[in-house]
């Protein structure tokens, strides 16, 4: 009987130990750091190291996919996300006028939204795991659709044991925190996130808030003004 006692002890901790480290979803605190592996026609100045910050169930980073310009928060709690772009430094003149301040656009996923984000897309854990940065992570299947339509699979790791309740960002829909995945910028350039360190109780909730001096814009004037930014032209190239 003692033996039997024993062991439910034993198992009994051992489950509260598994649903302890599952908490920690939604409820950790902390800088996530990457290393950043390039791969192709690699130029000249790119970043080698990553950092996302967490505290509990918001999650904000460098957006990598506008090269740089902007910073994402991402509010798993109401599935809010706001991507800041600080232009103060434009000056106010010439195809630039008008741009020149601090802006932010905001996406509210709604429950609609997101079925609809997801019904080209699937996530499949393969049960296969390996330890990134102190922790074992689950190795899963994105499968989507790209802006072509084309299929796209994508191998990556993910952690449940940090990191908010639901990705927003790079996988919307998946119900954990990626640790290793791929970025594809175009045919000659891509980019592998690994997390190199967890850096726990560095991150506040008011590191992750919006500051003050933001004003709020459609994603469609946001398109505009990266379009003059990187060369696209504005209102005044269309009308010559």
């Amino acid at each position: 009987m003692k033996k039997l006692v024993l062991s439910i002890g034993v198992l009994a901790l051992i489950v509260m130990a598994g649903f302890s480290a599952m908490a920690q979803q939604g409820k950790w605190a902390g800088l996530v750091k990457y290393k950043l592996t390039w791969t192709g026609n690699v130029p000249q100045g790119v970043p080698e190291e990553w950092e996302v910050k967490v505290f509990e169930n918001l999650a904000g980073q460098v957006d990598l996919s506008t090269m740089g310009l902007g910073k994402s928060i991402a509010n798993a709690n109401n599935n809010v996300v706001m991507t800041l772009f600080d232009f103060s430094m434009i000056p106010d003149e010439g195809p630039y006028e008008g741009m020149s301040g601090k802006w932010y656009v905001k996406s509210k996923i709604t429950e609609e939204k997101l079925k609809e984000m997801l019904k080209d897309t699937k996530y499949e854990y393969t049960g296969k795991k390996k330890e990134i940065a102190g922790l074992q992570c689950e190795e899963v299947l994105a499968i989507f659709k790209d802006a072509e339509g084309e299929e796209v699979k994508e191998t990556i790791y993910v952690t449940k044991e940090i990191g908010p309740k639901m990705d927003l960002t790079t996988y919307p829909g998946l119900d954990a925190f990626p640790m290793e995945y791929p970025l594809k910028f175009s045919d000659a350039l891509s980019v592998t996130f690994t997390a190199s360190e967890l850096l726990k109780g560095k991150v506040k909730d008011t590191d992750l808030m919006l500051e003050s001096g933001y004003e709020e814009i459609s994603q469609e004037d946001l398109s505009d003004m990266l379009r003059v930014l990187f060369g696209g032209g504005g209102e005044d190239e269309e009308d010559m």
